[in-house]
């Protein structure tokens, strides 16, 4: 229905619970560029236990190229660079629900490309500077998930 697109993700942890949450919503998953870790990596397996045969996901080594192939009217990139909620968006079934690393976020050059798809799930204090990604992720899957049951 969606597919979770992960950009240079750093922390295995994180892609394991995402790859565990995928796997529960038969959501497929895309690793995209520079990682973190290897995709062998111990963490990556226990954070996602036995589950990983379960997840359809696939990695992608060349960043740019990802981007490019996409449709740009399927795409919600999810920034904390944004004043748009992901509660205001519409997310229809087919659409890439694209998320940054956990120290730099997407880069810049897709934010600006792609200002109009841009949403931010939004956090009443102002001293927390982001949520986790792991938890980003279900929060955004799951109203997309709402929004077309």
């Amino acid at each position: 229905m969606f597919t979770i697109t992960l950009l240079e993700p750093q922390i295995p942890q994180n892609t394991g619970n995402i790859g565990r949450l995928c796997g529960a919503n038969n959501t497929p998953l895309e690793i995209v560029g520079n990682i973190g870790f290897k995709l062998t990596d111990r963490y990556l397996k226990r954070a996602g236990l036995d589950y990983w045969k379960f997840v359809d996901w696939k990695y992608r080594e060349d960043l740019k190229q990802y981007m490019e192939e996409l449709d740009p009217e399927r795409i919600h990139l999810f920034t904390t660079k944004s004043t748009v909620s992901y509660t205001e968006r519409q997310f229809v079934p087919g659409d890439y629900l694209i998320f940054g690393s956990e120290t730099k976020g997407i880069p810049q050059e897709y934010l600006d490309l792609h200002h109009s798809r841009c949403c931010t799930i939004p956090m009443s204090n102002p001293g927390i500077r982001s949520l986790n990604l792991s938890s980003s992720v279900a929060i955004s899957l799951y109203e997309a998930l709402r929004q077309n049951l």
